[in-house]
């Protein structure tokens, strides 16, 4: 079975990544002219003589071509999504410190366990790569792995195909097989041959790494949200209901999921649930400072529920932002309900007195007046008075 792809697309340029392959490659052709038993006791890690300097250069060393071109093949494909995740800087010294951390596991159990076998050169970037593998199963566990198979007699066909497995349960098996192998190397140290306890190292670093960074949470929010845009699209409101109040238990402040379970609720017109979405989406909107989400928000809630009406505070927001963008009739409408449902606090005092502004912008002078004149009666005391009383001299005499 040979692993060829994901269904993961990266966001940016896997430049790391690439360059990793390009330095391996470029390191196994400098070392062709060379002895190669020589060169694996340069350059390859032996457990019972460690160093640091011998750790990483093993990161960099391969038996012969097609130990390059297996590992090369996992670094290409699971590399770019995790670099992606981490971050340039990030993810490079976690590429080394997933190899000394295999590095280490390897000498400890070589040492501990097989000394007969722990003067054997150990090379490869697989220790590393195995790091990579422990965050991508435990940040994109859903991600599906295409493999393809073969199955014959030496060269002759009996069937062949591909097939996807979730990284979790791909990678969780392989991690299952280098554990079998390791163990089986401690009961047969004399076998020799690939040094599984590396992987395991690896593997295990990267596992413990993506849990402490809370990765997996990041990847379960993730998938909740495809989840719930893909019942949509299939027109199953419930289920993606669901799917979007388990991902509020782990992020209760995202302004775009209370947004979209409002309109899930208000298709069901169940306007108890609905409406408290619809409210705290826009009142998360306000708070982060996109006021223009937040009027998308309140349009939405008003088409279903058009009676409606928000706290003070955020109303109040909302018809100023509106008048800042010149959408004068929403604003007038916005501040109008703020005046009637808040009599005697300071916005709806201002909102009266804006609400006639607005009217006589239009030329509409007769609700200009009469804004004006409720201004008058409700807050004789404002200091805004005398400028009220200006304004509707003004248009009584026009």
């Amino acid at each position: 079975m040979l692993p060829f792809g994901n269904d993961r697309r990266t966001t940016r340029f896997p430049a790391i990544t690439y360059s990793l392959i390009a330095v391996n490659m470029a390191v196994f052709l400098w070392l062709l002219p060379i002895d190669h038993r020589s060169a694996m006791q340069s350059f390859g890690l032996i457990p019972i003589y460690p160093s640091i300097r011998s750790i990483i250069t093993s990161m960099f060393v391969h038996a012969d071509p097609f130990h390059l071109a297996w590992n090369m093949l996992f670094l290409w494909l699971f590399g770019p999504n995790v670099e992606d995740a981490l971050g340039r800087m990030e993810y490079t010294i976690f590429y080394f410190g997933s190899g000394v951390a295999a590095g280490l596991l390897h000498i400890l159990v070589s040492t501990a366990y097989t000394p007969s076998a722990a003067d054997i050169p150990m090379v490869g970037a697989s220790g590393a790569i195995a790091g990579i593998l422990g965050v991508f199963a435990i940040r994109f566990y859903k991600t599906r792995i295409k493999i393809f198979y073969y199955l014959g007699i030496f060269f002759y066909p009996l069937k062949w195909g591909t097939f996807t497995v979730p990284a979790l349960i791909g990678l969780e098996l392989w991690f299952v097989q280098q554990l079998f192998g390791g163990l089986m190397g401690i009961l047969h140290p004399e076998s020799g041959g690939v040094a599984y306890w590396s992987h395991i190292g690896g593997m295990l670093f990267g596992a413990v790494l993506a849990a402490a960074l809370r990765m997996g949470v990041a990847g379960s929010q993730e998938y909740l949200m495809t989840d719930a845009m893909e019942d949509l699209n299939q027109g199953s409101t419930l289920g993606a209901a669901e799917n979007l109040k388990a991902f509020l238990a782990n992020d209760p402040d995202n302004a775009d999921v209370h947004g979209e379970l409002g309109k899930i609720y208000a298709i069901h017109q169940d306007a108890s649930q609905a409406l408290p979405h619809f409210r705290r989406s826009i009142d998360l909107h306000l708070s982060k400072g996109d006021r223009h989400k937040a009027v998308g928000r309140l349009a939405e809630m008003r088409h279903y529920f058009p009676n409606t009406q928000l706290d003070l505070r955020s109303q109040f927001q909302l018809a100023r932002y509106l008048l800042e963008v010149d959408c004068h009739e929403p604003a007038l409408q916005l501040f109008d309900e703020v005046a009637a449902a808040y009599p005697g606090t300071p916005e709806g005092e201002m909102s009266l007195m804006k609400a006639g502004e607005l009217a006589a912008s239009f030329g509409d002078r007769p609700r200009a007046v009469l804004y004006y004149q409720r201004f008058l009666r409700q807050y004789p005391e404002s200091i805004y008075r005398a400028m009220v009383e200006k304004a509707l001299a003004g248009l009584q005499t026009e």
